[in-house]
This record gives structure tokens, sequence and C-alpha cells, in this order.
């Protein structure tokens, strides 16, 4: 269905019901009592992560390092999405912007200890999250080639607590859980009654948001639960770049001189658009019994992501615009046409120019003489569904059965952009067709406790089997998104500039599946020793097996002081999306776009470069650390060590002109008009070490409270072998592209009816290769970023807060390389490093209702 909602008419109308609404229902409403509310908050504090044990621990009490974020604090960042409020508390998670990376612009890549977004698993509810559509082929850093979880679907009002466990976790987990795992809680409180509406924007007067979410809970009967939340958004886009200098890639500033209708700025580097974002999530529980429990979540969002792309000079733009040093003319009738270079220091020659070709001399000039910058986008489609019984047998042993789907839909399109060898004939806007990854993952998880009279408890033994279907398509778009026009021959690209269409012959389904089994001890051997062992198998349709284990330990030196530590191997299964997908697209390389064609690993193309079948990231996981509680002081310190190898990189090659005749001669016909191709390999090993240290200090003074909190992370990875497609700069980047050090240092301020919050985060030097292109290397300096807020109870369910993102407005220096300075002209008209964590939009503020009824 399609739904044309007024966006900007529909959102603002929705906020005003939902603050009419929450001011007469909490006016009814009634207010948990102290105790329970204390209560709520002892247990917002408990994991269940990392452990398969029934005894839940506190942060403090687990064997591997755990963060523990709970719903008030997710919702008290100014940040509407998950994102941003998780990256804000916890230094050791990253999470780049990507403006212009194609189809990461849409889905943004997570990193946790500075490994790629698809060596982090994902759970909801303790159950495995499926993979996003996107494999970031032309995204920075570390995350290139990354097929990650989209986590945007995830958001504050849906969610009971996060929990982080920053431990290898393969062997208990399965594949991806080399860096970590984040496990997303849902509520599940039958008395939740929630709403909450916010607006905010920068100070430059861009980037308006608006939002409405809440949670709502339901009892059913006197056994079940449902709680059903939502969120609606609406995110304008930012601009923070400047008019593309003279003599760069494009020229606008001289072409705007010369009278050139050109847009200002002609590249917008900043957010995308996002609209029509609507999040949706259920979450239930029924006690069949009193031994078995059915339970069900499910989840639906959608959203349009709409950003920009590079400008194509009318002037010089080849393909489009010309042919060489020539003006490029489609010949309809082959009675020849001007030949010369377009005029430039004057529109009205360049006009005359065009306009003195005969009829038969047709030139995209004539429909854009300013040039023209592709608009890239789509929709955004997500849903799971899972559904379990969970209970307990007469002979005590436990168990958990389930099932669980998902799928991520991207739709991409484009717009303002031509298929420059259909001539006159080409649409300007196209559907470009999708990918799709859909997932099933059934478990059975079972556990027992056993009597060992040698521990000083039961035994706990736990065992499973897993399967998990996944499957990656790529459906075609539009014909006139990819299909060679009869101006081909003239010298006319081919397809949507910019980014063209998936073409049926590249189009299709495909899957792999996999089994597992594993086994989990743990133990409290003495008063004072806890020890686990877990031990998984793995069976890969496509690559083979893989066996891994994990030995952790927790010793208690005194009632305030333990040490704990694990040992373990863990993998990283290569998507269906890496070893398969296959496209065109346009890419910076050496100062200049190119186009480049992403083929699959066992494709003709891969092949003639040694390509194959992908196989498995192989990781070794070592940490050690300790915990301490010195009166009200919490102190947890952790150091840890990962190495991989054979890890996937993504692969640039030329192809001479007897390879592309080689490959015709093959029956690859696509082959004669292609120059570069890029495809996966497995090829490079590194070795990532860091401490994270985490210390809580609250006071209670006489009518106030105060908490502080310091968290500190520190990453260091090294590319401890090349292999044979890793260069100097790439190296760098895998090594530096996120930040060594990064610290938050939060003050949480409570005196009754006010709450103040303030939280400075650091981020250490960082490096990146401007616009992916290795002769354009950009080092950021160290810097701060402050955040404030401010809340005010307005009465016992109501309170209302005012803020500010980045309250300094820092930026990142502007960046200098290759002879050319930032706002000095700048080039394409980026003035700022592109993918800092810290975000290049400046700073913000935000006004929050929210309600409890």
């Amino acid at each position: 269905m399609n739904y044309n909602f007024n966006k900007r008419k529909f959102l603002p109308l929705s906020i005003a019901i939902a603050l009419s609404s929450t001011a007469y229902l909490s006016a009814q409403a009634y207010a948990q009592t102290e105790e329970a509310a204390d209560d709520a908050a002892d247990y917002e504090q408990i994991a269940v992560l990392g452990s398969r044990r029934a005894q839940a621990r506190s942060a403090m009490e687990t064997p591997s390092p755990i963060d523990i974020v709970d719903s008030q604090e997710l919702m008290r960042q100014g940040s509407t999405n998950a994102i941003d409020a998780l990256t804000a508390v916890v230094p050791s998670l990253n999470a780049s912007r990507e403006p212009i990376s194609d189809a990461a612009s849409m889905v943004r890549p997570v990193n946790l200890r500075s490994l790629a977004a698809d060596q982090t698993l994902v759970l909801v509810n303790g159950k495995r999250r499926h993979r996003g559509a996107v494999v970031g082929e032309f995204v920075s850093g570390v995350n290139r080639g990354a097929q990650g979880v989209d986590v945007t679907p995830l958001f504050g009002a849906a969610l009971k607590r996060v929990e982080i466990l920053r431990d290898g976790a393969a062997a208990q987990y399965g594949s991806d859980a080399i860096a970590g795992v984040i496990n997303y809680a849902l509520q599940d409180d039958p008395e939740t009654r929630m709403i909450t509406a916010q607006y905010g924007k920068s100070y430059y007067n861009d980037g308006e948001t608006f939002e409405v979410s809440g949670a709502y809970g339901f009892h059913l009967g006197d056994d079940g639960f449902l709680v059903a939340s939502f969120q609606a958004k609406d995110s304008g886009p930012t601009s923070r770049g400047v008019q593309d200098g003279e003599g760069t890639n494009s020229g606008a500033t001289a072409l705007d001189a010369a009278g050139f209708p050109i847009q200002n700025p002609v590249v917008v580097w900043g957010a995308p658009e996002v609209s029509d974002d609507y999040k949706f999530f259920v979450n239930s529980g029924y006690d069949i019994n009193e031994y078995v429990q059915a339970y069900g979540f499910a989840n639906y969002a959608t959203r349009d992501v709409d950003g920009s792309f590079f400008y194509r000079n009318p002037t010089n733009r080849q393909g489009v615009f010309a042919s060489g040093s020539d003006a490029l003319f489609a010949d309809s009738t082959g009675e020849g046409c001007p030949t010369g270079p377009l005029p430039t220091t004057s529109f009205d020659d360049a006009q005359n120019f065009v306009n003195g070709a005969g009829d038969n001399c047709f030139s995209f000039f004539s429909w854009f003489p300013g040039g023209f910058t592709p608009r890239f986008g789509g929709n955004v489609e997500d849903y799971s569904i899972a559904l379990g019984l969970k209970g307990e047998l007469d002979n005590g042993l436990t168990y958990d059965v389930s099932v669980v789907n998902g799928e991520n839909n991207l739709s991409y399109e484009i717009y303002n952009t031509v298929n420059a060898s259909l001539g006159s004939a080409s649409p300007t806007e196209f559907y470009l067709g999708a990918q799709i990854e859909n997932e099933t993952v059934f478990n059975a998880d079972f556990s027992k406790v056993v009597e060992v009279a040698a521990f000083a408890s039961d035994l706990n033994v736990a065992f499973g089997l897993q399967y998990h279907d996944e499957s990656f398509e790529i459906t075609p778009g539009d014909e006139a998104s990819y299909t060679a026009g009869e101006f081909v021959s003239q010298g006319f690209s081919v397809g949507s500039n910019g980014f063209q269409g998936f073409n049926p012959s590249i189009s299709g389904d495909f899957s792999r599946n996999s089994s597992s089994a594993y086994v989990d001890f743990e133990a409290d051997v003495t008063d004072d020793l806890l020890l686990g062992l877990a031990i998984r198998y793995e069976d890969y349709s496509d690559f083979g097996t893989t066996t891994n284990g994990k030995l952790t330990a927790r010793y208690m030196v005194n009632d305030d002081f333990a040490i704990r530590g694990a040992v373990s191997t863990g993998f990283r299964a290569p998507s269906v999306g890496q070893s398969n997908l296959q496209r065109a697209a346009t890419n910076f390389n050496n100062g200049q776009l190119e186009e480049l064609l992403v083929v699959s690993t066992t494709s003709p193309f891969a092949a003639l470069f040694g390509g194959g079948q992908l196989g498995p990231e192989d990781a070794r996981n070592v940490s050690l650390g300790f915990t301490t509680s010195l009166g009200d002081l919490s102190l947890t310190v952790d150091y840890f060590n990962i190495k991989i190898d054979d890890r996937i990189a993504q692969v640039t090659r030329e192809l001479t002109p007897e390879q592309r005749d080689q490959l015709v001669a093959g029956g690859v016909a696509e082959a004669a008009t292609v120059s570069q191709i890029s495809f996966f390999v497995n090829d490079f090993d590194t070795e990532t070490s860091g401490v994270d240290v985490v210390a809580n200090y609250p006071i209670n003074w006489d009518n106030s409270s105060t908490k502080f909190t310091l968290a500190l992370n520190y990453t260091d990875t090294k590319v401890t072998n090349r292999g044979e497609t890793v260069s100097d700069a790439r190296a760098r980047e895998v090594e530096d592209a996120l930040p060594d050090y990064r610290t938050t240092f939060t003050v949480d301020h409570s005196f009754e009816p006010f709450n103040a919050l303030i939280r400075v985060n650091y981020y250490g030097e960082v490096y990146e290769s401007l616009f992916n292109d290795e002769t354009l290397p950009v080092v950021t300096p160290s810097m701060f970023i402050v955040d404030a807020e401010l809340a005010y109870d307005i009465s016992e369910n109501m309170s209302v807060a005012i803020g500010a993102k980045n309250l300094f407005d820092e930026f990142p220096d502007e960046w200098e390389t290759a002879g050319f300075t930032g706002r000095d002209g700048g080039f394409l008209g980026a003035i700022y490093p592109l993918n800092h964590p810290a975000g290049l939009g400046g700073g913000s503020y935000y006004l929050r209702l929210s309600a409890n009824f």
C-alpha cells in the first residue's frame, strides 16, 4: 500500500494529539509506589547476557565485562535513535556517519572495540537479529565491505535495557560474536504507560527533527502480558559543506562566476533527509500453566531516505556532457554534430554553442545547463517475528524452543539524473531494484542443574541446537536504469548515472544454511572461584565446519575485589551478500569519478584474479580484569586482546583490453564495457588490544543526589599481515579510522523537582582517506564534545526537558590534504572529515515532554 501522508503536517499534528492525550491521561493515572520504583531500578542493573545459568548477576558480578544501559538512560540522551544514545554512554561503541556512501547512507554501521560492524553479534530478547541488506562496499574505514545488522528499528521506548558483552562469545552464541554481543531487551512490564514527544533542530536552523514515541502494556488475563510500542519520526537534512572551489573536480565556483545556473552548494555534505520513519514493536508472554510459558515478539519498521551524490559538471562530465575534451552530442541521424569543448567563460557562449547544433544533435546541457547532482535513497523496510515456548520438566530440565524470522529490504531510487545512453528518451528518475536479506533461525536450548559434591554450587549444564537459514536476494530495477541505449556507441554512459540499476542477469536469490550444536558448563567450584566452559560446533553449507571454545573464570579475592578473565576462539562466517553482491556504481579513485562494477566472489571476473568461495574469519580472544568496590565507588578494569586471521577485504582491479577480450570470448558479454571491478577475498590479519575502565560513584546529599560515571576505552589495532590487498593507506584506515581513546564523563544531579545532566565525550585522533581515496589522507586531532540536559517534573507523572547535543558547537578540524584546505574552496565542497564518529553536524538543541500514566 502507498500512504501519501504529508509528513510535515502529520508529525506535528501527532505531537499535538499525543501531548493532549498525555495531559488528559496523566491526570487520571496512578503512580508507582517508591518501593516498586526502587525495585525496578535495581532490576535494570541485572544482566542475563554471557551466562546460561538461571542465577542473574549484576555487571560487577559477571565473569566477562558487561555494560547495562537502562531505558531511562537511553531516553535521556537527546538523540532520537538508539545508536547515538548508546555511543554517547559506551565508549567502546562507535557509529560512523556515512554521507554519500551509496547504500551505507541508509543503514549506519555500528562498531564495538574498533572492529567491523559485522563482527558484533546482535540479539533481541536473547535471539539472533537478522542482518541488514547493505553490504558496505563504498563505506570508509573498518566497515568497508561489512554487512552488519540494521539496528535503526530498535528504539528507546521499546527497550527495557541494552546489555553489551565486551568479550568474544562465538562459542556461546555463534558466528559474528568476535568483538562481543549486544542484546536489546524489550519492555515486558504490563503496567508500562508512557509517551514522549521531542522536537529538535541544529544551531544552523536545519536538521529539524520531530518525534513521538510511546509504550503501552496490557495484562493478558491473570497470567500474561503484552507491551506495544511505537515511534513516528521525521529528520530533516543538514548541510555542512561549501561551494566546490575552482580547480577541483567540479569547478562549480568558476561556472557560477561565468553565469551558469549553479546550485549552491552543488554537493550536500551532511545527514540525509529521513521521512515517514515509523517503527513498531510488540512483546508478549503467557503462562500456559505453572511450568510452561509461550512468548513472542515482533517488529515492523519503514523509513524513506533521500541524500546527495556527487556533482556532474556540465562542461566536462565524461559520458554525459563530454567525450574526452569535446562536448558530447547524441547524433540521432548520423549527419554529424559540432566538435570541440563547451565554452566555460560565459554561460551565453555555452548556450549558443549547444543551440547552434543541428536538430539531430541532443545535449544534456539543454536539460541541465548548470549540471546536476543525483539524489539517491529509497525505502528501508524491516520486520521480524519470534515465537517460542519455554518451561521446566518434572526432572528439572529447562527448555526454550523458538523460531525467529526476520527480513531487511532496501528498495533503491535515484532521481535528478539520466541514463545518458538513452539520449532524450531517458527518464530523470529511476527505480533501481532492491537488496533483501531474510533469515530464519530455529533454536532448541536446554539447561539442567547437576549436583556435584565437590563443588560449592550445583553444576549448570546447558546444551542446544540451532538451524540458521539465510538468503540474500537482488531484484531488478526499471529497464531504463540498466539498459544500454542506442547512443552507447557514441560514448554515452550506460545506466542511471551514479547508481546503475540491478539488471536481471545479476539478480537472483542466493542462500545457504548452517546447523550448530553447543554445550556449556558453569559452576562455583569453590565459594570464591567460578569456572565456565563452552564448546560450539557449526556446519555451513557453503564453506564447511568450525569448532570453537571458551573458558571463563572469576575469583573473589575478598568481599570487595574480584579477578575475572576468559580465553576463547571465535569466527565470523562470510555473509551471503558479501559472496554474491553484484552491481555497478560510481567510485572516487585517484581524484576522479569512475564507474566500478562490484562482482560476486565466484564470478568469471573474480576468477580471473584468483577469487573464489569466501571462508570464515577466525579469532582468538583473551581478556583479563578485575572488579572492586571501595565504599560507594565501584570500578571495573578489563584488558582484552583479539587476533583475527583471514579478514575479508575488498579487492579492486583494473581490466586490461586483453582481459576484457578474454572474458567476452568466454561468454561474459558485459565485460566489453567494464574497466574496473571489485570483489571480496579473505586476505589480511589483525591484532586488537586495549583496556576498558568503568567507574561509578554516587553521593547522597541532604536534599539531592549526584552520580559520577567515568567510562574509558583504549583500543589499538595493528594489521599484522597485509596479504595481497592491503595498501599502506588501507592498513592505516583499519588501524586508525576509529579513535584509540574514547572517554565519557557524566555528572547526573537530582534535586527535586529538577534533574541536571552533563556529559563530556572525548575522541582521540582519527585518520581517514577522504572520499575513500588513498591520495587524500586526513588526520583529525582529538576533540571534546559536551552534552547537557535540564529536566523538570511538572507533576508526579509528567516532565519536560531541554537540552543540547554538542553544547559548544564543536567540529572536527577543517581538513588539509593534497594542496587543498578546508573552507578555502575545499574539495568537492567538503571542508570537514566525512566519517568522524563525532559527526560533522555541529551543535543542536531539543525540547522533550514525557509522561508516565
